[in-house]
């Protein structure tokens, strides 16, 4: 019995090698871009990065830095359905984001299932646990949409997390970006645990605090 899947238009390389442009060259001269990387990184097969959001830069500053760091341009990105707007000409889908509805997302089963389809077929995707921009603090992380789209996979996903520190400066304004070391998700594993643990992690990269409490383990059944 196959699922209805979304027809996203696909990723366009003229327009993703665009992005790539805007993000590494011309925001240089916005940003004073710093890269945090472990050398432990497993890169290959499906990645799911959990990234901190805080800015409209988030999105293009960071993809070319998975394109450069992590040797990954198969990069598809989770982004609220407004950026679907005609106005935008198509552009965040052509660049590999997928619409979601934050406010209502039973009505984006179609686009949450294309998005664990796209990572399931190896390719790295990139969601924003929090829903929303949030700066100076870390807001708390959303576990439906990384439950649907992790699902109970069959290996180990790796999962990586990602912290962004804007800092003022003169002439430019410091970002470094800092990525955590793998973590392996499994189908054992209860989602809102590991979640916790991710935002902990986010918001230590991000060289924040997390402030909302472990949530509770679920019960087994005993039968």
């Amino acid at each position: 019995m196959g699922s209805k899947v979304l027809l996203h238009p696909g990723k366009s390389t003229l327009i993703s090698q665009i992005l790539y442009f805007v993000g590494k060259y011309l925001y240089a001269l916005r940003f004073k871009i710093q890269v945090e990387v472990p050398s432990d990184l497993k890169l290959e097969g499906p990645l799911l990065v959990l990234s901190k959001h805080c800015s409209n830069h988030d999105i293009v500053a960071g993809l070319p830095v998975m394109a450069d760091y992590l040797h990954r341009k198969d990069a598809w990105c989770i982004i609220k359905d407004s950026l679907t707007k005609p106005y935008f000409l198509g552009f965040f889908l052509k660049i590999g984001g997928i619409p979601i509805d934050r406010n209502n997302p039973d009505k984006s089963k179609e686009q949450l299932l294309f998005a664990r389809k796209t990572l399931y077929e190896g390719n790295l995707l990139v969601l924003f646990p929090e829903q929303s921009r949030n700066r100076g603090k870390v807001g708390k992380g959303r576990s439906p949409g990384f439950r649907f789209i992790a699902g109970k996979p069959a290996s180990p996903l790796q999962v990586i997390c990602v912290g962004l520190d804007y800092q003022k400066g003169f002439p430019r304004r410091k970002l470094t970006i800092r990525f955590g070391s793998p973590m392996l998700y499994t189908k054992q594993a209860d989602p809102e645990i590991f979640l916790h643990d991710c935002m902990l992690e986010i918001a230590r990269l991000s060289h924040l605090t997390y402030k909302f409490p472990k949530p509770e383990p679920k019960q087994k059944n005993s039968d």
